[in-house]
């Protein structure tokens, strides 16, 4: 699991030479965190921790890079010839045993060493962060996300599910994702939490404590700002209800330390594992009514969280280290996040990971390190304080939850006079504006430091800049390699970019200070192939739960040269395991059996029975339309291309045929575009008729 303190890094196991060590007792997101580990001997020293579950950065106090020898001591590191490695020194470290809070800040300038802040290279990291997504069975997902760059998130108005394994990085980007401007109506989320006791070592938080931890309105313990049901409540406006059956205390079969074993190579969570079998088939004969919790797609249980008594021993990322894991089919229960009890209780882990299991947002702190993501400003990246953590971002809570309404900024006139709301939870208006990409485009909100975004870094109009084809681990600002979502920073220095802080300040625009961004200024709104986006704010009023600004005329609106992204689709029949909403998702097709995505197909056994089936799109209101482009779908199994096929509209009272139309093909590999006498409607409509006992589908509908 994580805890998502500032930000972070990637990934994962080192050889036994040396392990690069992490994270104090959560699992999330840290940077810098004290955390006592422990010796071979059972002493504890004082290391400082960056990293999560795949990968970890440990120190000495005073920044000397620590690693393990053969026999399992925390040593000084050097690296080895080709930097794929840290390696012992043979200096063991004497570190302090206290736990007393401490100020890390980095000494700028102070004694260059070369054993201070020693890095592996990015490619030996990135080797050892896939071994152990792939020992935690997060690997079949990955190279989805890294082709599709999370492209499985939704687009402008359309739901994008990714047909997908049970991977577990999966579970962290895909599911189903809702339209911006289709509202849910109220989910209730029930998922379990298995509380675990070792024979050696017992909880000193109380079931009780911790069930209303995750379920009492109006919580307060430990000093939190509600429970992770108040959190999810008000930062949907009540459209999400997550509650936990909470059972245990289970007794694990073997003391901690077997678990929790210090000699383990790094990325190894064999018995992790192991501990979370034990609980699952545990719970299976505890009396727990699997029928009251919520399950996936797949029908396992959506959400289990294993919280087990005391800390981590070990910061390698190993062991029972805190992390998201997977075990065969017990009980109904597969995926897991598995973290401590230790002490104390904060919000912030348990929400970000829930924010993963069952919202399926995505991790947007760097993996790597080297960035700060977006920061302390997103549930997603990072948060100032534990226990009132940030709300997720607009693009996870409005573009993928769909919680709020997301208004079209592009349909307002030049001069325009636009009021943004801020109400402290986040359940609040946003507004987008977008060009001929459906991928990429900005969301701008106003943000008031209340409520739960009283610990955020900065207040005023905010200004996201979103490309569904970036990961927040590049922080390259090139056109190929930049962030998915990324704050646009009012003063333009790009700190959190550059890893200089994880917001400040100065972040956000207002009266008296920035009040105004468009494709010229500085910083400025452009995409990022560099060309004018178009957008362009001025008059940004002063702070305050209400915000004005204008939308200014000074550069023209982007012509949109695909509608379809407007459209909500229908169809007369759809597999159960294929998806409509893949029509319009916006994923590009690579070839005609490119299944890295949605796919729409209407397949059955008797395939003569739905021999002609109808796609349609409808839309808020009419548009003038003159070409339609079709990418088919073909699995050289039961689907192929159709026999032929009709473009019809409404007009008005009934579907007729488009006029003078030419193209009409059917090839694979590639879009077919059919042009037509210009119609001005609301509905358009492909009918489909199949090529013998074959059915149809398509990857991708365009209509201009």
């Amino acid at each position: 699991m994580k805890r998502v303190k500032e930000i972070l890094m990637g990934a994962v196991l080192t050889a036994a030479v040396c392990c690069v060590f992490t994270t104090g007792v959560n699992g999330a997101p840290c940077k810098d965190k004290l955390f006592e580990a422990k010796q071979p001997d059972g002493t504890k020293v004082q290391v400082k921790v960056t990293g999560d579950e795949y990968y970890q950065q440990v120190e000495s106090l005073d920044g000397y890079t620590l690693c393990t020898d053969k026999d399992g001591w925390i040593c000084y590191a050097k690296l080895n010839e080709d930097q794929s490695e840290l390696i012992s020194t043979g200096e063991v470290y004497k570190g302090k045993s206290s736990t007393k809070a401490m100020n890390f800040a980095a000494k700028a300038g102070a004694n260059s060493n070369s054993n201070k802040h020693l890095k592996i290279s990015k490619k030996a990291k990135e080797e050892k962060k896939n071994a152990v997504k792939k020992s935690l069975k997060v690997d079949d997902s990955t190279s989805k996300v890294a082709s599709n760059v999370k492209n499985s998130f939704m687009y402008a108005n359309g739901v994008t599910g990714t047909e997908a394994s049970n991977g577990l990085l999966e579970s962290k980007v895909s599911n189903s994702f809702l339209a911006a401007n289709t509202l849910v109506s109220q989910e209730n989320v029930k998922g379990l939490t298995i509380l675990i006791d070792f024979p050696d070592v017992k909880s000193s938080i109380s079931k009780e404590e911790i069930n209303n931890f995750f379920n009492l309105q109006g919580y307060t313990g430990f000093g939190n700002n509600g429970s992770i049901r108040d959190y999810f409540y008000d930062v949907s406006g009540g459209k999400l209800l997550y509650t936990n059956s909470v059972i245990g205390f289970y007794t694990a079969k073997h003391p901690k330390a077997y678990y929790d074993d210090v000699n383990a190579s790094a990325g190894d969570y064999s018995k992790a594992v192991e501990l979370a079998t034990e609980a699952a088939n545990w719970a299976r004969t505890a009396g727990v009514d699997f029928s009251t919790l919520t399950k996936d797609q797949y029908g396992y249980v959506k959400a289990v969280n294993l919280l087990y008594a005391g800390n981590a021993d070990s910061p390698w990322g190993k062991g029972i280290w805190p992390h998201q894991g997977q075990i065969g089919n017990t009980g109904g229960i597969t995926r897991y996040e598995m973290s401590n009890i230790g002490s104390d209780l904060a919000i912030d882990t348990i929400c970000h990971e829930n924010g993963h299991l069952i919202c399926s947002y995505p991790d947007l702190y760097d993996y790597d390190g080297d960035s700060q993501g977006t920061g302390g400003y997103s549930l997603m990246s990072g948060t100032s304080n534990p226990k009132n953590p940030a709300p997720p971002d607009p693009y996870c809570r409005n573009i993928i939850s769909g919680w709020n309404i997301t208004t079209d900024l592009n349909t307002y006139n030049n001069g325009s006079l636009i009021t943004a709301l801020s109400n402290g939870n986040a359940n609040q208006e946003i507004y987008k504006w977008s060009g001929n990409d459906f991928q990429e485009y900005y969301l701008v909100e106003n943000i008031k430091k209340v409520g739960r975004y009283a610990d955020v870094p900065d207040e005023g109009l905010a200004v996201w800049h979103v490309d569904q084809r970036g990961d927040n681990s590049y922080n390259d600002m090139r056109a190929d390699r930049h962030y998915l979502v990324s704050l646009v920073q009012a003063d333009g220095r790009f700190d959190m970019e550059y890893n200089r802080n994880g917001g400040h300040d100065g972040d956000l625009f207002h009266g008296g200070y920035n009040t105004a961004i468009n494709d010229n200024s500085m910083p400025n709104c452009k995409w990022w192939n560099g060309t004018a986006s178009g957008l362009d704010i001025s008059q940004i009023s002063n702070l305050g739960s209400t915000m004005t600004f204008v939308k200014s005329g000074t550069t023209s609106t982007p012509t949109i040269d695909n509608l379809a992204k407007y459209a909500t689709p229908s169809t007369s029949y759809c597999s159960p395991w294929e998806d409509i909403k893949a029509l319009n998702d916006g994923i590009e097709p690579t070839n005609s059996n490119d299944r890295s995505a949605a796919v729409y197909g209407n397949w059955v056994e008797n395939a003569a029975s739905k021999r002609v089936v109808w796609v349609q799109y409808d839309f808020s209101k009419s548009y003038k339309l003159s070409s339609c482009d079709l990418y088919w779908f073909k699995d050289n199994q039961g689907i192929d291309v159709p026999s032929s096929y009709k473009i019809k509209y409404w007009n008005g009272t009934s579907w007729v045929s488009v006029t003078n139309a030419k193209g009409l093909g059917i090839e694979i590999n590639k879009y077919n575009t059919t042009t037509f006498d210009p119609i001005t409607t609301n509905k358009i409509r492909i009918e489909i008729t199949a090529n013998g006992t074959y059915s149809t589908g398509i990857l991708e509908w365009k209509v201009k």
